[in-house]
């Protein structure tokens, strides 16, 4: 991974703005603040959680400090700036918590649990969700993604001596510890203070799935079988040329949407990288928020007829813990898949709040109708003796950290070949991180 570390920014001739970006508490190496800078940091990355970067102005995130926009400008001179700090901030607490957990003198998967549960519990701050990346400038992009990087690295050398101790069971450290770091990201997204389960509920229930995975732990491991073949969903060369020309686009939109993030995406240059006229874009969509809701609508049809194709395939009555597994292994596979497909690449879920309120809700309902069947497919294996008894609630979350990592963090496992990453991120939910 290029680029310098968070703590080497200094170091970096080309970055120097980057130095004079915070003019009072400029973060030091292990990511400190003044109190005020503290502050404003913490509200901004409730704000851009709630409403995503590309839904905040400077403006409005003063009004919501009650501060001037000047003085918030005193402090970061553009949204740009304030977002990368926010970025910074959350990846220094992952740093100063990795390296927390590794000075204990327990084992190695004890180590790793404290580390997630440090992580989640109700005192820690909220970590800001990882979206728009591609938004933020190149430099700022590249501070991110290296200090992400040494992040997972740092969590994978504490996995690799667990294997080596036989405390920890996984088949690839590196690749775990991308799989625990997707779910701990992907709490910002679904996390409510308003909802059934509190903080330090939903830390224990995430700490119990990944420790212990959900198949039941006298079960026999099933012997994995070939990948899905997911062409039923390649296109059909009987749809009219409209369909497919119209289909062909919002891949375009969506790859965009995926790397350049919403606020770095426009009408004019999807149409250079469509090679088409800005138009054709706006023939199906009158602006870039209703391009996007009819690429999230777009994604969530294909994966839920892959989904359905594979529970068919394999999850038939009487429901076994081999049965229950094979599905699990099989979806994650087919969502690997679909990412690389025709059909992708799989769309980020991460900025669903730029939309306006009723496409959201109708987003919103979408996600909830998958989530339903998911959560109704893991009450039926508990109840058939498959799984543990748990909060299908929280297993589903954790299917989704695992899944939706894919568009945004697709740099971490570049190189890679997609049914290793799945196969190791189901192995990671079906079986968790103690040996069996």
């Amino acid at each position: 991974m290029s680029g310098a570390p968070l703590g080497d920014m200094a170091a970096r001739p080309s970055d120097v703005t980057l130095q004079g970006g915070v003019r009072d508490g400029a973060e030091d190496v292990v990511g400190r603040h003044t109190p005020r800078v503290e502050q404003i940091l913490s509200a901004a990355t409730r704000l851009f959680n709630r409403h995503t970067f590309a839904g905040m102005t400077m403006e409005a995130i003063a009004a919501a400090l009650e501060i001037t926009p000047s003085t918030l400008h005193y402090h970061f001179p553009d949204k740009d700036t304030l977002v990368f700090r926010c970025h910074q901030r959350g990846l220094a607490m992952y740093a100063r918590e990795l390296e927390h957990a590794a000075v204990y003198d327990v084992d190695a998967l004890e180590k790793v649990r404290r580390f997630i549960r440090h992580r989640l519990a109700p005192s820690r701050p909220r970590m800001i969700g990882f979206s728009d990346l591609g938004s933020l400038s190149p430099a700022y992009r590249r501070m991110v993604m290296a200090a992400r990087q040494r992040n997972v690295d740092t969590l994978a050398g504490l996995i690799k001596a667990g294997v080596d101790a036989g405390e920890i069971a996984t088949s690839d450290p590196y690749l775990c510890s991308v799989g625990v770091f997707s779910v701990l990201d992907w709490m910002p997204y679904w996390y409510s203070e308003r909802d059934y389960y509190s903080r330090q509920g939903a830390a224990d229930m995430l700490d119990d799935l990944l420790t212990y995975g959900m198949l039941r732990r006298d079960a026999e491991v099933p012997t994995w079988p070939s990948p899905p073949d997911l062409s039923m969903l390649f296109p059909d060369t009987s749809a009219g040329r409209r369909e497919l020309k119209r289909d062909q686009l919002l891949q375009v939109a969506t790859e965009s949407f995926n790397t350049r993030g919403v606020a770095g995406t426009s009408m004019e240059l999807l149409a250079g990288d469509a090679g088409v006229s800005r138009n054709a874009f706006y023939y199906h969509a009158k602006d870039k928020a209703a391009l996007l809701y009819l690429c999230l609508e777009r994604a969530f049809a294909h994966e839920t007829s892959v989904a359905e194709a594979v529970i068919d395939a394999h999850l038939r009555p009487p429901i076994t813990a081999a049965t229950a597994a094979i599905t699990e292994v099989q979806l994650h596979r087919a969502f690997h898949l679909l990412h690389a497909s025709p059909y992708g690449p799989k769309c980020t879920f991460h900025n669903v709040n730029y939309l306006s309120p009723d496409a959201r809700e109708a987003v919103m309902a979408l996600n909830r109708a998958i989530e339903s069947k998911n959560r109704g497919r893991y009450a039926d294996c508990m109840d058939a003796g498959a799984y543990r008894k748990l909060d299908s609630f929280f297993m589903q979350q954790v299917g989704a950290g695992l899944r939706n990592h894919l568009p945004l963090w697709g740099s971490l496992t570049a190189g890679r070949d997609p049914i290793t990453i799945a196969d190791n991120h189901a192995e990671l939910m079906l079986l968790g991180l103690k040996p069996r």
